[in-house]
């Protein structure tokens, strides 16, 4: 019988989810645009941005952290914004606790 694992879910934070939303907005960068980018199911960004899924695949949020990540190094962001993905995006590598607040 084969043996199948289970994803490693975090819980995600509210400010987490706005870090998310600000820098899409401000990238100009569409929910399905980063979906597509990150290979995830359509609908994925805005459950995950509208606080519809209290726990999420931890794979699946490294992705998208990834592609705003890329994003960002390519646009005009402002210091602020990409510290606070930064943050969220080392939060996510220590296994998904939620960042200090300052």
């Amino acid at each position: 019988m084969p043996t199948t694992t289970r994803p490693e879910l975090v819980v995600i934070p509210t400010d987490t989810r706005s870090v998310i939303r600000e820098t899409r907005l401000h990238l100009g960068l569409s929910r399905a645009m980063v979906e597509h980018r990150a290979k995830v199911g359509t609908d994925y960004m805005k459950r995950l941005e509208g606080g519809r899924q209290h726990q999420v695949d931890a794979a699946r949020l490294r992705r998208v952290l990834a592609v705003m990540q890329q994003a960002t190094a390519r646009g005009q962001v402002p210091a602020t914004l990409t510290a606070r993905l930064a943050r969220v995006g080392k939060a996510m590598a220590k296994g998904g606790q939620s960042p200090a607040r300052r």
